[in-house]
């Protein structure tokens, strides 16, 4: 985490260098092949002579977003394409490692999930069960911005392509169903280099998998090894998530308008829930506090709009009016009835 002129620990920002170099390579080979400018493309990365990328290099979410930005512009919707054949387990690093050595297709699966911040996830990537499919969900997390369309094919895109890399007979998915429509040529090129039929436009943006596929045993498990890999990767975790997990665990219990826990917080951040306090006491913070605090700040606002507060309470997701109140006077040291009259 980076520090203050003073040595103190500070949150860091989007222009901080907490990205790996190496999270950047397909999108830099793929300028390379194209024959793009690569001081146009990146100029916030260092080149050796020979064009090689100098590695070890942190780089700043910002400027890698920006990059991701001008080659969809230049490729437009064939930019998912082009990107999705270049994904491998190498790219996933340890995390890569990790799924390697679980027992089976669906539990390295749920390692890649559980970690996904590793690789830079911008999604909430998550697991529906549906007896026969079991499907993976991406949705935005953090509002819809001009790559949200490209990001999920990715992600999606990424973990068939890990999944097909395991060492197994065939994990490849049923389906893969997108939201928004897509043209012909586009949908048979991403087809093929995902291997499983399109359906587009769809209700929510998907990859599903027949459930005996998740169950398929991987050929060579190691308890001692993934134990050391899930080591590995919690210990990495700090370096690649966001930079700023309490502001990401305010915006959740924001918009989910409800009581969440932990656990459920954890799951859609994809990170551990032991990894998730880390994250927060790196930055000072308790995840009870943070919490706490958006939901306050989510009463007094439905409060102020009229709602009363029962009506509150309800729409919270508390069992009764009187657990609310009593959690409402503990965070604002006053009543709900006595902040609507005073305001």
């Amino acid at each position: 985490m980076p520090h203050d002129s003073s040595g103190r620990r500070r949150r860091p920002e989007p222009r901080d260098k907490i990205v790996p170099v190496r999270a950047l390579s397909p999108l830099i080979a793929l300028s390379f092949e194209r024959g793009w400018d690569r001081r146009e493309m990146f100029p916030f990365v260092a080149f050796e002579e020979a064009s090689a990328v100098v590695p070890g290099q942190m780089l700043a979410y910002a400027d890698c977003h920006e990059a991701f930005l001008r080659a969809r512009r230049r490729l437009g919707e064939m930019f998912a394409v082009d990107y999705a054949r270049r994904k491998s387990l190498a790219f996933l690093g340890v995390v890569g490692l990790g799924m390697l050595v679980q027992p089976t297709v669906g539990a390295a699966l749920r390692f890649l999930l559980e970690f996904a911040s590793l690789a830079g996830s911008v999604q909430v990537l998550e697991w529906e069960l549906g007896g026969e499919e079991t499907a993976i969900v991406a949705s935005d997390l953090f509002g819809g911005h001009e790559l949200t369309p490209f990001w999920k094919v990715d992600h999606l895109a990424t973990i068939a392509g890990a999944a097909e890399q395991l060492p197994c007979d065939d994990a490849r998915p049923l389906r893969l169903e997108l939201e928004g429509a897509l043209p012909g040529p586009i949908r048979g090129a991403m087809a093929l280099a995902i291997g499983c039929p399109i359906v587009a436009p769809a209700e929510r943006s998907r990859l599903v998998y027949r459930t005996e596929t998740l169950l398929k045993p991987l050929r060579f498990p190691d308890a001692v090894a993934a134990a050391h890999w899930r080591k590995a990767a919690e210990l990495e975790l700090p370096r690649f998530s966001s930079p700023d997990a309490s502001r990401q665990v305010r915006r959740i219990v924001s918009v989910e308008g409800r009581l969440v826990g932990r656990q459920e917080v954890s799951r859609k951040l994809g990170v551990s829930e032991r990894s998730l306090d880390r994250l927060l006491a790196r930055e000072g913070a308790r995840f009870s506090d943070v919490a706490g605090a958006s939901r306050l700040e989510t009463a007094k606002a439905l409060l102020l709009s009229g709602e009363t507060v029962d009506e509150t309470a309800e729409r919270l997701g508390y069992s009764d009016a009187r657990s609310f109140r009593r959690a409402f006077k503990r965070l604002a040291g006053i009543s709900p009835f006595e902040f609507k009259t005073s305001t």
